[in-house]
């Protein structure tokens, strides 16, 4: 066969090869003759790529058959493990998540994407979308007994096993890890929350050393997380393998599924993560605002679980309220969001220098949604007598949270050049505009201006802060991460919280993004806000 291809012009044999699939073009290099034929023929890698994903790189750099042999490699990975019944390692995240970051900021965006397709392929099949399942949060559903987490009416009541931590551990030698709520907690956040703290009986309890993961762990667990928040779409139930099974797990099968909004609110809302050094918001407690996947997944389970139970719960009237994350992979692409540009949009002077304009497409209409707890059960949940020892999370808890639905209204003011501690890829825009409650319709916490400011951070990621004012004084503040990069459709995932950053709450998770047609949220609402109102009964809401 290589005998009678090589008989072939090399134009004719080139036109045959292009119909190879990628990952069988290594099998043909059967014989030195076609060997050295395909690894000289540059434009063949070139024409085999665009065949099967998209071709959207400008880049005369760009090493096809890099990428191509890369994206083999891929999908050779994910075919052959089995990631239900057994971690990743961190080599195979490390290349998974860089191929897809890869696919991502070259996939098109106009809505028919090789690039995604071939994600969703490899990532659905049920042996690999496990390795979405493997960051410190879903290890925890899978190892603290359901027992040990009980709400009673309106009291939490809580246990945890001090000398059981969550997680692989490690010896009390390693102390590099810096897994998120794996990781010993800041000596003020350990005096405000045990240590010291004279509450209840005004007990000292003393601060001890718990065993925490490694860097190694740490790795895995962030990169499974911001795997699973580039997939998109939340994770809700964890199926836990009969491996995981015990008969002495107090008649608990863990051959089970398990939900997962219980741990994800506890993390949420567990006030000792909010610090100087995570500016109070989704990043590393280390003061570099670096992202951290960790939290942003947490928020994104429970941000998804409570929009799905209030429009479950009230009908298709309120469907047009789910935010876009119902389709893997889609809206984490940069520049998706300039699909739908906002009518509202401020014309652009031609003279105005290219780098002083918008980059992140931050003028128009926006959607938002907001949840928190009451505030007295988050003050029981943080500050009650027993308090989890530093290091160790506070038990999952099911508490109902009220959520409110926001429109928001935003125009640029001005764009500068970015600070010291900012990422210098893009400039620092400042915008102000409205927010105006739209469930439920009237809302006075929900009504007030809104003053903020986008950039990039020095890792890259794109970090909205915005402020509430009311009267002309600032009250809430949020921090997000906009999930996909500069200008994608996804949205900015965050906290928000007291402005002065006050250590006992209130805060919680919120989310806000652009939509497919701003009007359509305002058609929707006028004609059927008060229809709305009468069937939701929002006195939840009354007690924030």
């Amino acid at each position: 066969m290589a005998k009678s291809l090589l008989n072939l012009p090399h134009e004719v044999l080139h036109c045959i090869l292009i119909y190879v699939a990628p990952e069988d073009l290594a099998a043909l290099r059967c014989c030195h003759a076609l060997d050295e034929f395909i690894e000289h023929d540059s434009l063949l890698f070139k024409e085999i790529y665009q065949k099967h994903f998209d071709a959207k790189s400008s880049n005369t750099d760009f090493d096809w058959k890099a990428e191509l042999q890369q994206l083999v490699r891929l999908e050779k990975t994910l075919s052959s493990s089995s990631y239900e019944l057994k971690p990743p390692k961190l080599q195979d995240l490390i290349e998974v998540v860089g191929c897809v970051q890869r696919l991502l900021r070259t996939a098109s965006v106009d809505g028919c994407s090789s690039n995604i397709a071939f994600l969703v392929r490899l990532i659905q099949r049920q042996s690999c979308i496990g390795i979405l399942c493997n960051s410190s949060l879903f290890e925890w559903a899978t190892e603290v007994k359901p027992s040990r987490s009980r709400l009673v009416g309106a009291r939490i009541q809580h246990q945890l096993d001090v000398d059981q931590p969550v997680g692989n551990t490690a010896s009390a030698d390693d102390s590099d890890s810096d897994v998120g709520l794996c990781e010993p907690l800041s000596a003020d956040i350990s005096e405000r929350h045990g240590e010291t703290s004279g509450r209840g009986s005004g007990a000292v309890r003393k601060a001890i050393h718990v065993p925490h993961a490694t860097r190694l762990q740490g790795q895995i667990h962030r990169l499974s997380a911001k795997l699973h928040c580039l997939y998109g779409v939340p994770i809700q139930c964890l199926r836990i393998p009969e491996s995981s099974s015990s008969s002495d797990q107090g008649g608990f099968c863990f051959n089970a599924e398990v939900n997962m909004h219980p741990f994800a609110r506890s993390r949420v809302y567990d006030l000792r993560q909010h610090s100087e050094g995570t500016l109070w918001g989704p990043f590393v407690n280390d003061g570099s605002q670096s992202a951290d996947w960790e939290k942003i997944e947490a928020i994104m389970i429970i941000l998804n679980y409570n929009v799905h139970m209030f429009t479950d719960k009230y009908g298709t009237l309120c469907s047009n309220l789910i935010p876009p994350w119902d389709k893997p992979f889609v809206g984490v692409t940069p520049d998706s969001l300039n699909l739908h540009p906002s009518k509202s949009s401020i014309e652009r002077p031609p003279s105005l220098p290219e780098d002083l304009q918008d980059p992140y497409n931050v003028s128009g209409t926006w959607m938002r949604v907001v949840c928190f707890l009451d505030y007295r059960e988050l003050f029981t949940f943080n500050f009650s007598e027993d308090q989890p020892l530093p290091g160790q999370p506070r038990p999952p808890i099911d508490t109902e949270e009220a959520i409110r639905f926001i429109i928001v209204k935003l125009q640029v003011t001005k764009i500068e050049k970015p600070g010291e501690n900012d990422g210098q890829g893009l400039p620092v825009v400042h915008f102000k505009g409205s927010s105006n409650s739209a469930l439920p319709p009237v809302d006075y916490n929900a009504n007030s201006k809104i003053r903020g400011s986008v950039r990039l951070t020095p890792e890259g990621e794109v970090r909205w802060t915005t402020f509430s004012v009311f009267h002309g004084e600032e009250r809430w503040r949020s921090e997000g991460i906009q999930l996909g990069g500069v200008r994608a459709a996804r949205g900015i995932l965050g906290y928000w919280f007291d402005k002065d950053f006050d250590e006992y709450g209130p805060a919680g998770p919120t989310a806000f993004w652009k939509g497919n047609s701003p009007l359509i949220w305002l058609e929707f609402f006028n004609a059927n806000i008060c229809k709305v109102s009468n069937d939701v009964d929002f006195d939840v809401m009354d007690d924030f």
